[in-house]
C-alpha cells in the first residue's frame, strides 16, 4: 500500500536554522514501513498557524498521515493538541492512550504530562508526538507497525 505523510515540527522556543533532528528521525521511521514523506515544516508554537497548516496539508497536499512533534505538554505555549482538536472531525483516543501507557510503563513517568491527540479529518490521520527526538521516536514506535492498517481503514481505496 502506498501512502503519504507530512511531519510538522513545533518549536516552543523559536526556530533554529538547520536540520530538525526530530523530523529526520520520524521521516526515517515512516519510510521504513512504506510511507513517503512529501511535506515537512518547522514552525513556532502558534495555535492558529498550526491549525491552518494542518488544514492545508489535508486539502492541498492530500497526505494520508500528519505527525506533529512538539507543543503537546502542559506549558502555556503548548497548543498543538488544541489546534489539532479544532481540525479533527473524529478523535481516535486509543492511539495516544497506547502511546502514553506504553511509554509511561516502559520508558519514563514523564509520559503523564502528554496532552497528545490523535484524530481524523477527511481522509487524513493526525497524531501528536513529543517534540524531543528520543520521546518522539519512543511514542511513534508504540504504534508504528499499525499505521499502514490505520490508514487503510481510513482510506480503503488505497491499494
Amino acid at each position: 500500500m502506498n501512502w503519504t505523510a507530512g511531519i510538522l515540527s513545533i518549536k516552543e522556543k523559536g526556530i533554529i536554522p538547520g536540520e530538525d533532528r526530530v523530523t529526520t528521525d520520524l521521516k526515517k521511521m515512516l519510510v521504513e514501513i512504506g510511507g513517503k514523506v512529501i511535506v515537512t515544516e518547522v514552525m513556532d508554537a502558534h495555535q492558529e498557524r498550526i491549525r491552518d497548516k494542518l488544514i492545508a496539508w489535508i486539502y492541498q497536499a492530500k497526505v494520508d498521515l500528519i505527525l506533529t512533534a512538539g507543543g503537546s505538554g502542559l506549558g502555556r505555549q503548548d497548543c498543538t493538541p488544541d489546534a489539532t482538536r479544532e481540525v479533527i472531525d473524529r478523535e481516535v483516543s486509543s492511539i495516544t492512550d497506547m502511546m502514553r501507557i506504553e511509554t509511561f510503563q516502559k520508558k519514563t513517568k514523564k509520559a503523564i504530562i502528554s496532552r497528545a491527540v490523535a484524530g481524523i479529518r477527511n481522509d487524513t490521520l493526525i497524531i501528536n508526538l513529543p517534540g524531543s527526538p528520543a520521546p518522539a521516536r519512543e511514542n511513534l514506535e508504540v504504534i508504528l507497525k499499525e499505521i499502514p492498517h490505520l490508514i487503510h481503514m481510513i482510506r480503503p481505496r488505497i491499494a
